[in-house]
């Protein structure tokens, strides 16, 4: 049933989120960690285990610190000036990574890796900072059954954007534009334009005076009740495992850029290609997953999502033996992109909703902190992928084998999973 009364400041804000959506997927659109950043790393020179660290440190560098923000935030009011200030800091590395490759030539190639882990691990930290207030303010701004609508809107925005951004990049790396390591300092100057975009969208949001959770406890208080969540709620225990399961994905993630240039042979502007046609995929998704978070709940797009965790690293072993001509294999290519893209795109309308709906208002910021603390975690994957490939002499083929099976193993656990917006609307009845 459709909110009677919807918050004074719903329109501001519902747009407010929109635009912050937009800009900040066309600025990641020109860093793409899926695209960009690892054929900038693999034109480097860099080896697969390396790639694999950064990607690891990025996806940890975002989730680790959010316990440590769930608890500090647990008695502030007011959240946004806690997203305001991180991410200030954290965009205004890119702009500095842009600097230093342009003055030096990214030469010596070792100073541009120190660099790159510094950038990513700052970007990444402060924005997972950031993101415990975001969650929060979002969800005390927006109805339930308008953050559905909410993402999806935002979502197609950032696509939208996101997919010509693709042009500007496959032109950049491509023989046209400026030469190798000026054209991806242009990208991470462009990359963080748009972040600053997002980030003044953000400071035009009107925020009410939120709900706490009283008194922060000490940590030797606080550790206890983290572990109290678990022992008390078996749902969000199953969900937390099928999140770390379903983690697997990442274990293939970084390398399926490397993959497309050292084993197919493909050229390097491609990542400009592959950027279009991923944000499409995020485009679709988006609609989709809105509409079937909206219509059906977020329990029926985490199956969804799992389903194109296993999908991705099968296209990625079926597509080259399909397809043997270059230019057409240069395309195909792209669908590995474009469902990975629409995995990525599942996370809001479903495993981080699922918990803002599950937690109990007061708690939300320790759920919240708590499972993308745990989901850190899983971040080690990548790192193993990159271990894995340097052991087994780039032998992408079986990792990619590999990352399907271990998928697959997480897809039954969320069909015993309620939906939280059913159990909402029964004890409203009550």
């Amino acid at each position: 049933m459709e909110e009677a009364v919807l918050p004074k400041s719903y329109r501001r804000n519902f747009w407010c989120f929109a635009l912050d959506f937009g800009f900040f997927g066309l600025g990641m659109a020109f860093v793409s960690v899926n695209t960009v950043m690892p054929s900038f790393l693999t034109v480097l020179g860099t080896s697969s285990a390396f790639i694999g660290l950064v990607s690891s440190l990025q996806s940890a560098s975002w989730l680790l610190p959010q316990l440590l923000a769930a608890r500090y935030l647990a008695d502030k009011p007011r959240k946004k000036p806690f997203i305001l200030g991180p991410a200030a800091v954290g965009r205004s590395l890119l702009l500095v990574l842009a600097a230093l490759v342009w003055i030096t030539g990214a030469t010596p190639a070792w100073l541009t890796m120190l660099a790159v882990l510094v950038v990513v691990v700052g970007f990444w930290v402060a924005d997972g900072l950031g993101s415990v207030a975001w969650f929060d303010l979002m969800s005390s701004a927006i109805p339930p059954r308008r953050r559905g609508r909410l993402v999806g809107i935002g979502q197609v925005m950032s696509g939208s954007l996101g997919f010509l951004a693709g042009f500007v990049v496959e032109w950049l790396l491509s023989e046209r534009g400026p030469a190798f390591p000026r054209n991806y300092a242009l990208l991470f100057v462009l990359g963080f334009t748009m972040l600053a975009f997002s980030l003044l969208s953000i400071s035009f949001l009107i925020e009410e005076h939120a709900s706490t959770a009283g008194k922060v406890p000490s940590w030797r208080e606080y550790l206890p009740q983290l572990w109290n969540v678990f022992k008390r709620d078996p749902v969000f225990r199953r969900l937390i495992l099928t999140r770390q399961l379903s983690g697997l994905s990442s274990l293939s993630i970084p390398f399926y850029m490397p993959y497309a240039l050292e084993s197919l042979g493909l050229p390097s502007h491609v990542a400009g290609r592959y950027t279009s046609i991923g944000v499409l995929g995020s485009i679709l998704a988006a609609l989709a997953f809105g509409w079937l978070n909206e219509r059906y709940g977020s329990k029926r797009v985490i199956l969804v999502s799992l389903t194109l965790g296993l999908l991705v690293p099968l296209l990625a072993l079926a597509i080259p033996a399909l397809i043997t001509e270059p230019v057409a294999l240069a395309w195909g290519y792209g669908l590995v992109f474009f469902f990975l893209n629409a995995l990525m795109s599942s996370m809001m309308p479903g495993w981080m909703t699922y918990v803002l709906e599950w937690a109990p208002p007061s708690e939300r910021p320790t759920y919240v902190g708590l499972t993308n603390t745990l989901n850190g975690f899983t971040s080690l994957f990548a790192t193993l992928g990159g271990l894995f490939l340097e052991w087994s002499g780039n032998n992408f083929r079986l990792l990619f084998a590999i990352t399907a099976l271990g998928v697959l193993t997480a897809w039954s656990l969320p069909l015993r999973l309620p939906e939280p917006r059913q159990r909402r609307e029964t004890a409203a009845l009550e």
